[in-house]
């Protein structure tokens, strides 16, 4: 059962130049100690898709006006979008934790790295008493790998390296035990062998608190290597969905198999150019009818141009894509 369903949400945004549509009938679900891969190239609506579930698009101009954000761990059960504010604050942290693309942006530069670890446990445990809450927050730097947490945790977020900042990130996150992590690009700016750790982390931490995670990457290696399920998007859609087994094995959408194509190999031969998806990202404002990558498929036919329904490849394996059958 799905702890977590996003059924055909779809994210606006009010600008000057009108409504953009930045989530268009977006569909997944994650199982709960199972980890879901969102992917696509940048400006595809992965974060904002975060963002949607988190309820924090920024106000008043982004808005989730359809579709439904379940959460069911099987004693609760509720939307998400139609919660008042004052009970999304307790799911908030709690159920629902999310771990920020930038630790030096996400953390407060004016307070030490304990005064924001017990920020978050007062939040949600106001009676816990002020050394339990020093204590735990200790117990939570020492989970996730930082040495001397007794002495870090007085220390402020400039004092720390990224990696050890995004190991913060990943205590504050973790500090009340979701059910639900979502973590966008958390790696993005660590070296390879920081990335690694991360990684490793954020794994062992899920088998211990059987832990749903939402992943959101650009980075296919990450994917091979993190998730069980992926969810490839493309301009504000989901392109195409499965296990990550049938998403790397036998990819049918065409932006799919470009992303995979665009991957270097190790035999590829050496100075040769490197495969890439011809084109650019269509406009929010400018978005073709019909299929939207269109403009930049090599098997694109007049037929594309009308509404594309999904088809199943196979059970838990569907594409948005209409010449399905002959690709």
């Amino acid at each position: 059962m799905a702890i977590l369903e996003v059924k055909n949400i779809v994210t606006t945004f009010d600008t000057d130049r009108g409504c953009a549509r930045a989530l268009d009938g977006v569909t997944f679900s994650v199982e709960k100690g199972k980890t879901l891969g969102i992917v696509g190239e940048s400006g595809c609506g992965k974060s904002v898709t975060s963002l949607s579930i988190m309820r924090l698009l920024p106000k008043p101009a982004g808005n989730t006006p359809e579709g439904e954000i379940i959460f069911n761990n099987g004693s609760e059960n509720f939307d998400i979008l139609t919660l008042p504010a004052k009970d999304m604050l307790k799911i908030r942290g709690k159920k629902i934790a999310m771990i920020f693309q930038d630790p030096l942006t996400s953390l407060n530069p004016v307070y030490t790295v304990g005064a924001q670890l017990i920020e978050t446990i007062k939040l949600h445990f106001p009676k816990m008493k002020y050394d339990e809450m020093v204590n735990r927050s200790i117990e939570l730097l020492n989970d996730v790998g930082i040495p001397a947490p007794e002495k870090r945790i007085w220390e402020f977020p400039h004092q720390l390296s990224g990696g050890m900042r995004q190991r913060v990130m990943i205590a504050i996150a973790l500090a009340c035990e979701p059910e639900v992590l979502i973590a966008d690009e958390p790696t993005t700016a660590l070296d390879v062998t920081i990335q690694a750790q991360i990684l490793k982390l954020m794994k062992d931490l899920q088998k211990k608190n059987n832990m749903a995670i939402v992943f959101i990457t650009h980075d296919l290696g990450v994917v091979a290597e993190m998730c069980d399920d992926v969810c490839v998007m493309y301009a504000g859609k989901v392109a195409e969905q499965g296990s990550v087994n049938d998403i790397f094995e036998s990819p049918r959408h065409p932006y799919t198999q470009g992303l995979l194509k665009s991957i270097p190999k190790l035999e590829t031969e050496q100075k040769s150019k490197l495969y890439e998806i011809e084109g650019m990202v269509p406009d929010l404002f400018s978005m073709p009818e019909g299929c939207r990558f269109q403009n930049r498929c090599p098997y694109a036919k007049e037929v594309c141009q009308q509404e594309i329904p999904y088809h199943d490849v196979k059970e838990n394996h569907r594409v948005n894509c209409i010449r399905l059958g002959e690709i």
